[in-house]
């Protein structure tokens, strides 16, 4: 495997000093950690090696790996989360807070203020401590990950990633034109544009053959009645 292929990864994060699971595409590991989400998708993931979608250490790992290997490693923080900076944790007056509209502040609570989300760390005094750190910043992390497939065919590099994206659309490809026939569900999606635009510019990055892509959005009239049917509607009617 090497940068610019396409591959799709089962994974699942802990941190080192607690054992603690804090992310995971299986949803019987999610289950057996408490962390499963009902509305969540568990599935491996796809994605293209050195394009920056996961976690620094992460990349390393997998660089080098094969289809059906599974590895383990050790996750320094400058790797993961990033290391700890202690002038993301700011001071702040209840006032500050109640002037931007939130109240009832408590020790857990996640705020965003001034532009910015951060972790409620005390309440003491008027005044209020919020941690703008990563909440994993300065944590060493435990992955475990397993390649299911490694896709360095142009065609179907292509395929994956429109797949990541509007999962269910139907894919084909003559020369250098590739054509995406979008599921009805998606045609009044709010973001659908904009997912079209994250396919375009994944496939002409990752996949320099293609140098066309056409977008379907096809509508069917919806199926008449036959004329028996229509005759055993009206008879029903009659009897009635």
């Amino acid at each position: 495997m090497e940068k610019g292929d396409v591959i799709v990864l089962d994974y699942t994060l802990k941190l080192k000093d607690t054992g603690e699971v804090i992310e995971t595409t299986s949803e019987e590991v999610a289950k057996q950690a408490g962390i499963y989400k009902e509305n969540e998708k568990y599935e491996p993931i796809i994605v293209v090696v050195g394009e920056g979608k996961l976690l620094p250490g992460m990349e390393e790992a997998v660089v080098g790996m094969e289809k059906g290997e599974e590895k383990e490693v050790e996750i320094p923080p400058e790797k993961a989360y990033g290391p700890r900076n202690p002038t993301l944790v700011k001071k702040y007056t209840l006032g500050e807070f109640r002037r931007a509209g939130i109240r009832n502040v408590y020790p857990g609570m996640v705020v965003e203020i001034g532009g910015k989300v951060g972790v409620v760390k005390a309440v003491s005094g008027g005044r209020v401590l919020v941690d703008f750190n990563h909440p994993y910043a300065g944590k060493v992390i435990l992955a475990k990950m397993k390649v299911i497939d490694v896709i360095k065919e142009d065609s179907e590099k292509a395929k994956k990633l429109v797949e990541r994206r509007i999962p269910g659309a139907e894919v084909s490809i003559e020369g250098d034109t590739m054509t995406v026939k979008v599921p009805e569900k998606y045609f009044l999606s709010e973001n659908i544009q904009l997912v079209k635009a994250m396919i375009v510019s994944d496939v002409f990055k990752f996949v320099p053959s293609i140098k066309k892509i056409v977008f379907v959005e096809e509508l069917k009239r919806p199926e008449e009645k036959t004329e028996g049917g229509a005759q055993e509607s009206a008879e029903q009617s009659e009897q009635s």
